[in-house]
């Protein structure tokens, strides 16, 4: 157990929060039928609004530790035959097969993640699938590995609410993406304003 284990979000640094998510969801991927603060799995992308016969025509690995926030990328036209398209969180790899499949043979997908056993349940799903059009790296979205002006479209689904430094995602974004350039990033949004109680918990950070 990290040092910092038992410290409030508040007192945590950046790469503290960074670490107590990676943890989280690399639990996530060992074990997607345990229980959990957010809710996991076929049965919660379902309700998202992932089409049934989408998810029985897929493997159950590629969905039981879906951790997403939105099915907003099953209808994404941003995503075009030929493109090279980055995926921020791209966890177990639900989304990440179906942009694979959008983009084509000529397209590409890359796929980040900084929770290393939610990349290797990504790479064993998207080699089932016959999905070789996609590159996977173990990276904080913070600090991408890749080039300037390197993609055409930079996806998310359900992140930045992860994170303590959201400008740096933001200004990383704007560093690979290529001139004109779009990014589509689906998120959750508060209602009521959380108690003191909530803003200290650790467990009500991925709530």
């Amino acid at each position: 157990m990290a040092w910092w284990s038992k410290k409030k979000i508040g007192e945590m640094t950046a790469a503290e929060i960074r670490q107590l998510v990676a943890e989280k969801y690399a639990d996530v991927a060992r074990a997607p039928r345990a229980r959990y603060k957010f809710r996991v799995g076929t049965d919660y992308a379902r309700d998202l609004g992932y089409p049934t016969s989408l998810l029985e025509g897929l493997p159950l690995a590629v969905s039981e530790a879906f951790t997403g926030v939105s099915a907003s990328l099953t209808a994404l036209s941003e995503a075009k035959f030929g493109e090279t398209i980055l995926e921020l969180g791209c966890g177990g790899g639900l989304d990440t097969a179906l942009l694979a499949t959008r983009v084509g043979p000529e397209g590409k997908v890359i796929g980040i993640d900084y929770a290393g056993p939610m990349l290797d349940r990504a790479r064993v799903n998207l080699e089932q699938l016959g999905c070789h059009n996609v590159a996977l790296f173990h990276a904080p979205a913070q600090r991408l590995p890749l080039p300037d002006n390197a993609v055409d479209c930079v996806v998310s689904n359900g992140i930045f609410n992860l994170s303590a430094d959201k400008d740096a995602i933001f200004q990383e974004i704007r560093r690979v993406l290529k001139p004109g350039g779009r990014t589509v990033n689906a998120e959750i949004v508060l209602r009521t304003e959380p108690t003191q109680a909530e803003r200290d918990s650790q467990e009500d950070w991925f709530t």
